[in-house]
């Protein structure tokens, strides 16, 4: 029997079918420069390096989904801040860009086409789709609207100003969110889905008011506007989001990437079947775990998500830079084999819910 390919088991938990297994990945990060021996400066500024190293990854590994890494301040760059650039760690902004409030109204929304690197983004994406698109799905990463004013502002100020000055808060998150459709459009028109990531929107920095009243009014925005293009956005957080699951579900994303702090067992429970949820691995586990804590976690997100369909086996976030190779292909190995024995178990005792697959 032909052996499946990663984009069909994809797929399958996308359209929410059971599969004989679930799909399986990691948020690869940075570590894919490891693989070919380049530093994380040269991945992050030499497209043709880049899409080297995350192939590496790909044909080592083999991922379901390969998701492409960027910096966080990909699209704060192209805005117009200036970065330091560590050779063997991530991007850094120098200061922070809108110092002066009164700054906003002379910011403009970038080019993707030449703004930055975000003509060197599209450009990794564009090498490493033309090699997996047959076999897996590509994964596209862009800051959300929250992270982008956090980052544009200063985290402190921002908190602050959410309490003192909403209507400045509000004013900065609708350019933002101009900003995530500018590139989210661009993406659309180069093949790709928006994918949208919210460093800074969990409750473990912000309070769920915040969210509430400053952050969930534009990822539904976000949602119904890319949903009308027939692109629906995937969002992942940070961190810990119990006390906003509800919100995130009312905003429409019905992809979420979930974080070890979060409880996927409530995750699944919220969502009730209209998600299709990712991840929930620590990612600690990749660079200092034991084999027997890789398992009981993977074995742990199994029996919490996989009776229903629609879930995704990854870490909860990037992997960390100094992972090991010995753990992150027993991951791989160890997923793959006990969601397959799972799955058997399940089929001989609930045969229609493999109805179709």
């Amino acid at each position: 029997m032909e052996e499946k390919s990663g984009r069909y088991y994809m797929v399958s938990a996308l359209k929410k079918r059971h599969a004989d297994r679930l799909p399986v990945t990691v948020l690869v990060g940075p570590y894919c420069s490891r693989l070919v021996g380049y530093s994380v400066k040269e991945i992050l500024t030499d497209p043709k390096k880049s899409a080297e190293a995350h192939l590496a990854f790909y044909e080592r590994y083999r991922p379901d989904s390969l998701t492409v890494y960027n910096d966080i301040y990909l699209e704060l760059e192209a805005v117009g801040c200036e970065l330091e650039y560590p050779e063997d760690s991530i991007t850094h902004p120098k200061a922070p860009l809108l110092e002066d409030q009164g700054k906003l109204a002379s910011l403009r929304v970038p080019d993707p086409e030449k703004d930055g690197r975000l003509p060197y983004y599209f450009e990794v994406l564009e090498r490493v789709s033309a090699d997996i698109r047959k076999t897996a799905t590509l994964g596209v990463g862009q800051s959300g609207p929250w992270n982008l004013a956090m980052h544009l502002r200063g985290a402190e100020r921002l908190l602050v100003e959410s309490l003192t000055e909403p209507s400045f808060v509000h004013e900065l998150m609708k350019y933002t969110t101009e900003v995530v459709r500018a590139v989210g459009d661009a993406l659309i028109r180069a093949g790709f889905m928006p994918g949208m990531g919210e460093a800074s929107a969990s409750c473990s920095l912000i309070s769920p008011q915040i969210y509430r009243d400053f952050i969930m009014p534009y990822h539904k925005e976000l949602n119904d506007y890319f949903r009308s293009k027939g692109a629906p956005m995937t969002l992942h957080v940070c961190g810990y989001i119990d006390p906003i699951m509800e919100d995130i579900l009312e905003t429409g994303i019905n992809f979420l990437s979930l974080d070890a702090p979060s409880s996927l067992e409530r995750m699944v429970q919220v969502a009730g079947g209209r998600m299709t949820l990712m991840g929930n691995v620590p990612t600690g586990l990749f660079a200092s775990g034991t084999r027997e804590e890789m398992e009981a976690a993977v074995d742990a997100c199994i029996r919490t998500a996989a009776r229903d369909s629609g879930y995704i086996l990854s870490s909860g976030c990037e992997i960390p830079i100094n992972s090991t190779e010995d753990r992150i292909e027993h991951f791989f190995e160890y997923a793959r084999s006990s969601s397959r024995s799972y799955l058997s178990r399940l089929k001989e005792e609930r045969p229609e819910l493999f109805a179709g697959s």
